[in-house]
């Protein structure tokens, strides 16, 4: 099941494919955590024999999300089995893996990796009824929301075109254009999106540069990627791996890692040593907010 395919209107949730709110058992009655921003860690330090502080980084923690419902459409009968359906998503694994919390409001798709760290079913004299309120809560490590679905523009490395310069020769003087070797990389939240990089080979010595700053994600000029292999660079993570897992970090020779602003572009261009008309170079990312 890909991540937030159950969903088909504002107002619902799906997680660990439970889908919650309008239109489900679990009615939609609050949400809180999702729209607002967490908690800032400041990194101010304070002036010396004068007001105020050096402004220092400001990062944000973890995202709590909490979502109150209370069960609706469901008879008796069914209660039952509706509430055992929230329990078993809603229980924890023995390991630290973030699953995707899909939400949508306003005809769009934002996903979180998190866990669910608190359930809340009261069973009182209502339960007895077939009739519940309660409480989640997710608490996602990494507070960015990322907006479904992923994007992905692929690009190969920039050849010559046709032809050459005619003479007798005219001023001003135009050359062919190249074609490929660039993206434009487009990001509509509101916070830096950190996209994930694939290479496909063969290629020898390629190189990711953000034109606008000159930053670079490069490896060695020597260094070959063999005809049909991949590597993956992410730069969140700050890994490069194969997709098997393999770490190829150590191949990565130039470590500037750039993201894709706050709604805004990236114009990227992707080079390489030795020319290859099969070199490939994928990006694949998300609109990011907080």
């Amino acid at each position: 099941m890909s991540a937030g395919e159950l969903i088909t209107r504002d107002g619902q949730i799906q997680w660990r494919g439970l889908l919650l709110g309008a239109g489900t058992p679990f009615g939609w009655q609050n949400l809180e955590g999702w729209y607002d921003l967490p908690t800032a860690r400041e990194s101010d330090i304070d002036r010396t024999g004068a007001h105020g502080a050096y402004p220092g980084q400001l990062l944000t923690d973890a995202r709590t999300v909490t979502f109150t419902y209370a069960t609706k459409r469901v008879t008796k009968t069914a209660f039952p089995a509706a509430i055992e359906a929230l329990r078993a998503a809603t229980a924890p694994t023995e390991n630290p893996v973030e699953d995707p919390l899909i939400i949508q409001l306003h005809g769009r798709k934002w996903m979180a990796w998190a866990r669910c760290s608190k359930r809340a079913i009261p069973t009182d004299l209502a339960y007895s009824a077939g009739y519940a309120t309660g409480a989640i809560e997710w608490r996602a490590t990494n507070p960015r929301l990322l907006e479904l679905p992923r994007r992905t523009l692929s690009t190969r490395l920039a050849r010559p075109g046709a032809g050459g310069v005619v003479f007798p020769v005219r001023f001003p003087l135009r050359l062919p254009d190249p074609v490929g070797g660039t993206l434009t990389l487009t990001n509509t939240g509101n916070a830096a999106a950190w996209p994930l990089w694939r290479l496909v080979g063969p290629m020898t010595g390629p190189v990711i540069t953000d034109q606008a700053t000159g930053r670079r994600l490069a490896f060695a000029p020597e260094w070959t990627l063999p005809a049909g292999e991949v590597v993956e660079i992410d730069t969140d993570a700050r890994t490069v791996r194969t997709p098997t897992g393999a770490s190829r970090s150590h191949l990565l020779a130039v470590r500037e890692w750039f993201p894709i602003p706050a709604d805004g572009e990236s114009r990227v261009a992707f080079t390489a040593a030795t020319y290859s008309p099969d070199a490939e170079l994928s990006c694949l990312w998300q609109n990011t907010s907080l």
